[in-house]
């Protein structure tokens, strides 16, 4: 006599793929911080505003995971609901407020997150899941360690790993940069020269360098501030501006 194992539904079949997608399959993997993410939020946010440790961040995220906090699913029998019926996901992310604007919170350990949100339990999973899941949520962002280092990683940066193609930040864009140059120019000739810099929280900051003796001086000095706003304006509309920075500061000098 055998014994004949019963076929399993879709509807199983579906719920069971959840479950294995949802399980670390790396035995050695207990929740803790891994290197590249450990020695990049060492960095600190140092002079720079953070701009090191989030190359840092961004690099190291393409290889090793994160910590994100769950809810225990309810007991089918209860609620009459599984995990993934009926739209309901089988993970519910956390959001965080920021200055960017809301984030999925992730944590570069189990005890990072054991200390913010002491009543969840942690799982791991790969950044380009929590990126994919972030572009549909969040805009694309996501905050790492909320309650400590809380690195905002911005829409750019969160497309870049979700598509598994390299992240190019604005400030290190040359020809984004002589590009905004010569559009400012176009409009504006006082000004002079323009950086491209990282200013924290998710926010580029582009500088712009207007001759002071032209903005300040004799009759055309009007017209030179009506110009510089046009060009101000022409520069933030900029579809590779707008492509590489998630929120941008325009800041006119005189010089």
């Amino acid at each position: 006599m055998t014994n004949k194992r019963p076929a399993i539904t879709e509807e199983q079949r579906h719920r069971l793929a959840q479950r294995l997608s949802m399980m670390s399959h790396d035995r050695s993997d207990v929740g803790q911080a891994l290197p590249r993410t450990a020695r990049a939020l060492a960095v600190g946010e140092g002079s720079d505003a953070g701009r090191t440790r989030l190359e840092a961040l961004v690099d190291a995220l393409v290889f090793e995971r994160v910590i994100v906090p769950i809810d225990v699913e309810p007991d089918p029998r209860v609620t009459g609901i599984h995990a993934g019926e009926n739209g309901h996901s089988p993970i519910d992310f956390v959001r965080e407020r920021t200055p960017a604007g809301e984030a999925l919170a992730v944590y570069s350990s189990a005890a990072h997150l054991a200390a913010h949100r002491g009543g969840d339990r942690p799982m791991a999973l790969d950044f380009r899941t929590i990126a994919l899941a972030a572009l549909v949520e969040t805009g694309g962002r996501v905050i790492m360690n909320p309650a400590t280092d809380a690195v905002v990683l911005p829409r750019p940066a969160v497309a870049a790993l979700a598509q598994g193609d390299e992240w190019l930040p604005a400030w290190r864009d040359a020809d984004l940069r002589e590009e905004l140059l010569a559009d400012g120019r176009r409009t504006c000739p006082s000004i002079v020269d323009l950086s491209v810099e990282y200013a924290g929280d998710g926010l580029t900051r582009v500088t712009v360098i207007v001759d002071r003796e032209s903005a300040q001086g004799g009759g055309r000095a009007r017209s030179v501030r009506e110009e510089l706003c046009d060009a101000l304006a022409a520069m933030g509309h900029s579809a590779r501006l707008i492509a590489s920075a998630d929120r941008v500061e325009m800041v006119p000098v005189l010089s």
